[in-house]
Formats: C-alpha cells, structure tokens, sequence
C-alpha cells in the first residue's frame, strides 16, 4: 500500500473514531458539535484530570423530544459501574488525538492495517464501563501489542498456526485465527502468538535463586507444587519477559517500579507494595502450561495468569493446592487491611481479595474489639463467624449479604440492642439468642426461617426481656412459624 493509500486509512480511521483534540479550544468544538447533533455526554474517561475518551449518547429524537435516560449498574470483577443510556442507540465514544496516534505508532505494519483492531479494543473496554482496562491498553500495553503483532504477522499464514489456534480454548470465538479483527483482547492475541515466542526456562531457576542470594528478590514460600516469588527490583522480575504478558516483566515503560512505587499504589504504612509472582514448579522443567505463572498486584486490583487474562483459576489452581502460599496471601492481606487507616470495610482492596478468595472471617479480624457497631451491606458474608470478643456490640447489621449461618457465640453480645439481618438466606436462628436480654429489635425480612427456637421466648418482655419488635413477611416464614412466634413473644410487636 502506497503512503497516500496509508494517509487515506488513517484519515478515515480518525473520522470514524471521531478523534478530538482534548486542548481546551479542542473540547469546546467537541461540546458545540455534539450539541448541535442532539447528543449528550454520559462518561468521560480521563487520566490526572486529561480526558483520553468522551462517551456520549443521543439525547433528542427525531422530532426534538427529550428522551429519558435508561439506568442499570453492573457488577465488574472489581467494582460497580453505572451505565447511562439515551435512546436505543449504542453509545458514541470520541477518542483524543493522543490516544489515537500512541495506537498508529504502536502499529508496527507499514500499512498500518492493525490500527483499527487497537482502537476497536479501547473503544470496547470504553463501551462496557471497563475505563480502567481502556487506560492501562494504551498507556501500558501498546509496547506489548506491537510486539506480539509482530509475531502474528510473521506466522499467521503457517498451518501450524491455525492448527493450534484451532485447539485453544481462550481463542474458542475466533473463527479465522488470520483475522486480527477477531480478537477481542490483547490476551487472546498473545495466546495465538505464543507458540511463536522463543523460550527457555531452563535457566530461569538459577537467575530466581541468585536475585535472592543477593536480596534483590524474595522467595516467601516453596513447596512441592508451587514457587512464590517477589521481586524487589525490575531487573529481577525481567527474567520472565519471554513467557508472559505482563507489562512489569517489560523493559519498555518502565511499569515495575510504577506499580510498585506508584502513591496509589503503595502500601497502607507509605512503603512500597508488592508484586507477587506465583510459578507452578513444573515451569523450571519447561513443561509451560497455561496456568504455569500467575502474577498479583493487589494495590491495583491485578491477578493475572501469564497470558494477561484476569479471568483465570488462581484460587481453585494455587490456593486449593498450597497451604503454604494461601496462608501466606491470608497473612499478608489481613495485615494490610488491618494497617489501612480508612477501615471502612466496602473500601479496602485488601478486603475485597480476602472475601473474593474465600476468607470472610476476615472482615470481623479488622474490625476492634470495642466497636459498638457491625454493619455490612452488599458484602458476601456467608457465614457469621465467632463474635465473642465484641464485648461492647450494641448494633449488628448484615444485609443482603447471603447470610446463611449465624454462629451461636451470638449469644454472648449481652449487651446487642439491635440485630438487623434483612435480605440473607437464613433458615434457622441459634436457640442461643434467647441469651440476648437487651435486645429491643430483630429484622428478619427477606428470609425464609424455617425453624424457630423456643428459647426465643426468653427475649419478651414477659419473660425478663427487653424485645419491642420484630420484623418479618409471613409468607416468608409460613404460617406454623408465625402462630409460634405469636405465642412465645406475647408481648412483642410484629
């Protein structure tokens, strides 16, 4: 293709992706052009106050009706993310002139025909709410998108290529594994080119042992399965550059220290965090599988098998297999969220993992033991665990939090006024909240009891306590539960 057919591909590509110049000046054209075309911003996307996309929706009808916004929230891997919707239409996303022109030069073909697959895949993350994603593509990855389009170019046409495509399970939607337009992400596309990529892990176990000998790495745990590695300096995490896709094994951009010494992303106590490396030992025999190598970065919400896919089976591959490395990942993580100042529990990346890999008990290890308040709502808190030594407990609130078990130290929060459980998944209460004498108010709709105790009627008035009301649907507890409820708690208000 000749310059002037590129020119001409690049101009149609930064009109179709309504590229915006985000001076200013530039951003005031875009609002006035935008306005002019019945359309209304629903999202910006923006890095230290600079915004790399705009996203925007048809406000007006035809007839020059006001439509009215369509709201939903969705829940990512991470966080909650509102969507805003404008007519039937599918959003517009204008992209800045920066973003666009980092993705022609991160297109290494002369051509410059994977220009638009790059913007494709910003645009999507865009689209579906994921701005982190979108930021860390072309801030982060483009080094790596060129680098494994590269290697596509070269080998796509191979037999051996579409042979192995054809068996991947990642790459199970792309019908021509030739089409760089079908790949949906940059993981996908490293899992084709992969193959391809020269490796040779035989030496890798002597460079991890020798960073450790002279501390520029640590090695936490090693059992017979699997390896933890942390390294403490970029040289000692480039080792793994040719089996992975993460952009802190990179030389290019300089990403491990980011990560590491990012304000962000530093631990609680201001010290710099840690990225963990997880490498299942048959790695060192060259035995490369794909879930040989893990890599977590908590401080930004990061874990990721070597082929940069965030939806992987670290819990079910490491942490089922290896007491040593989930003890350690529980002790760490319970250490930074007890460190972190702000203890507000939906708050706390450090929380999120430890409830997302299975430790709920963990949210009442942070919480002090003189806290006269429990409340969580909207958190998975399967089962109460030992509350004992909350001593001062006057309030308990757990709501919508697939409650299934309350545990019968319950009983032992002599001074509990309140215990609101709305919206679980409760069948039984423990006979031992007869015990709670200072209880004024019990909240048990949304779930469906099946089973109430008789020392229940100790909490009436008429039997020395102190219980003014108790909430519940009688659909929810059927009709039997209810005449009980009646005739142990005379006194109480229902």
């Amino acid at each position: 293709m000749s310059n002037n057919k590129s020119i001409d591909r690049l101009s149609f590509l930064a009109e179709k992706y309504n590229v915006f110049d985000n001076t200013d000046e530039g951003m005031s054209e875009l609002v006035a052009y935008l306005t002019l075309n019945r359309r209304i911003f629903t999202n910006l996307a923006s890095k230290d106050d600079v915004i790399f996309a705009l996203v925007s929706n048809e406000a007006f009808d035809l007839n020059g009706n006001q439509l009215h916004p369509t709201i939903t929230k969705t829940t990512k891997e991470d966080s909650g993310v509102i969507d805003v919707q404008y007519g039937n239409q599918k959003p517009r996303v204008d992209i800045s002139f920066d973003v666009f022109n980092k993705m022609v030069n991160a297109d290494p073909s002369k051509n410059k025909m994977y220009t638009q697959w790059m913007l494709n895949t910003f645009t999507r993350y865009i689209k579906s709410g994921e701005i982190d994603e979108a930021e860390r593509f072309f801030s982060e990855d483009l080094p790596l998108a060129k680098d494994y389009l590269n290697v596509f170019e070269k080998n796509k046409r191979k037999k051996k290529f579409k042979e192995l495509s054809a068996n991947s399970f990642i790459l199970k939607g792309v019908k021509d594994p030739t089409d760089i337009n079908q790949y949906k992400s940059l993981s996908q596309l490293y899992d084709a080119v992969d193959p391809f990529i020269e490796k040779d892990p035989s030496n890798i176990e002597k460079l991890i042992n020798s960073f450790v000998e002279c501390g520029k790495a640590e090695i936490p745990v090693r059992d017979r399965r699997f390896t933890l590695y942390v390294p403490k300096c970029e040289e000692a995490s480039l080792i793994f550059d040719e089996f992975v896709g993460w952009c802190t094994s990179k030389s290019k951009g300089d990403m491990f220290e980011f990560y590491r010494g990012n304000n962000k992303y530093r631990k609680p106590n201001g010290e710099k965090s840690d990225i963990y490396i997880v490498i299942d030992n048959r790695f060192f025999t060259g035995t490369l599988k794909s879930d040989s190598l893990y890599q977590l970065h908590f401080e930004s919400r990061q874990v990721r098998d070597r082929i940069q896919s965030k939806s992987n089976n670290f819990f079910e591959t490491v942490l089922l297999n290896s007491e040593g490395i989930s003890n350690f990942i529980h002790e760490e993580l319970t250490t930074m969220a007890k460190m972190k100042k702000n203890k507000n529990t939906t708050d706390n990346v450090y929380i999120d993992y430890l409830v997302k890999f299975g430790w709920t008990e963990a949210l009442f290890d942070i919480i002090e033991e003189y806290s006269p308040i429990i409340r969580f709502t909207n958190r998975d808190v399967p089962k109460l665990p030992d509350v004992s030594r909350f001593k001062n407990l006057t309030t308990l609130i757990i709501k919508k939090a697939k409650l299934i078990e309350l545990h019968p130290s319950i009983g032992s929060l002599e001074f509990l006024q309140e215990l609101l459980i709305p919206d679980n998944n409760l069948t039984t209460i423990p006979s031992e909240i007869g015990k709670l004498k200072n209880l004024i108010f019990i909240n048990l709709i949304g779930n469906k009891i099946k089973s109430i105790p008789d020392d229940i009627k100790y909490l009436d008035k008429s039997n020395g306590g102190s219980l003014h009301r108790i909430a519940f649907r009688r659909e929810e507890i059927g009709e039997a539960n209810y005449k009980k409820l009646r005739k142990l708690l005379p006194s109480t208000m229902m």
